[in-house]
């Protein structure tokens, strides 16, 4: 049984990763005219946030002598993250969806599904992306950082009462499979073209969301089967 589904934004519902990542390079663009800082930091920060990216960002051009000291890096990172911020609110306003995207959202809002948003984006900045999107009506609650996306999973099934076994979460990366693995909740990948974030491609994933609907049924059959039996 399927109690609610919790989705990531950025790459699951809005096709918005690469906008992200260019906001990175656009922020710095007088610090880092060819991008090689911006890029090398990336990969070696591919698992912080928004913050951690800014602060490393920040050290590394004081340590290479292109910005001034002070006022530091815990200071100018913060300042190039509410940059970083305003930048992609911009860009992902205008984003196209995840195909598919509405599609789902309404069928599982007609199902009586609860549905939740959990993602790394600071919860203040995805409440404005959501509400810009219009798509508010469509979540029982949105939750972001600074909780991690398992403690979001913790406060969604408090919040329903439910088992972790009765939650699918859907996302569009690695990190996410693997928060969903610690949680015990299920998971479906979202996979568009050739841009996975997956090592591996999950047992459940969807390359146009309303392939979802055949997933939340199928759990939904078998769960009319077993109280039958």
């Amino acid at each position: 049984m399927i109690a609610c589904v919790a989705f990531d934004f950025d790459g699951t519902l809005v096709d918005s990763n690469q906008v992200k990542v260019q906001a990175f390079y656009e922020i710095v663009k007088d610090y880092d005219a060819g991008g090689f800082t911006v890029t090398e930091v990336l990969q070696r920060c591919s698992n912080e946030d928004r913050y951690g990216i800014t602060r490393e960002l920040a050290r590394e051009f004081i340590a290479k002598g292109l910005t001034p000291p002070q006022p530091g890096a815990e200071i100018l990172g913060a300042q190039w993250a509410e940059t970083y911020t305003a930048a992609c609110e911009t860009g992902i306003v205008d984003c196209p969806e995840v195909p598919g995207a509405s599609v789902i959202l309404a069928w599982l809002s007609s199902e009586r599904i609860p549905l939740y948003l959990n993602s790394r984006t600071p919860t203040e900045a995805l409440n404005r992306l959501v509400t810009l999107r219009h798509l508010t009506h469509f979540f029982s609650g949105i939750y972001g950082a600074p909780a991690s996306k398992l403690e979001n999973l913790c406060h969604i099934q408090e919040l329903t009462r439910t088992n972790p076994d009765e939650i699918l979460f859907v996302g569009d990366s690695e990190d996410d499979r693997e928060v969903a693995a610690e949680f015990g909740c299920h998971f479906a990948g979202v996979i568009l073209g050739e841009n996975s974030r997956f090592r591996q491609i999950p047992s459940l994933h969807v390359t146009k969301l309303e392939e979802l609907r055949e997933i939340v049924e199928k759990f939904q059959k078998k769960r009319n089967v077993l109280a039958s039996n």
